[in-house]
C-alpha cells in the first residue's frame, strides 16, 4: 500500500505562526501590544459575525 506524503502539515504551520506571532509582539510596548491585541480581536469577531450573518441568510 502506498502512503500518502503531505501537502500541508498543520501542526507545523501552528508552531512557525506562535513563533512569528511573539517575536512580534515582543518587539511592541505594552500600550502597541494592547492597541494590536485589541484590534485584532474586533476584525476577528467582525468576520465571525459576517460568516454567521451569512450562513443565516442561506437557511
Amino acid at each position: 500500500m502506498a502512503t500518502k506524503t503531505k501537502s500541508f502539515d498543520a501542526v507545523a504551520a501552528s508552531h512557525r505562526w506562535r513563533i512569528a506571532a511573539g517575536k512580534r509582539l515582543a518587539t511592541m510596548t505594552p500600550v502597541q501590544r494592547r492597541e494590536h491585541l485589541r484590534r485584532t480581536t474586533e476584525t476577528f469577531f467582525a468576520a465571525k459575525s459576517a460568516r454567521t450573518a451569512r450562513e443565516l441568510a442561506q437557511r
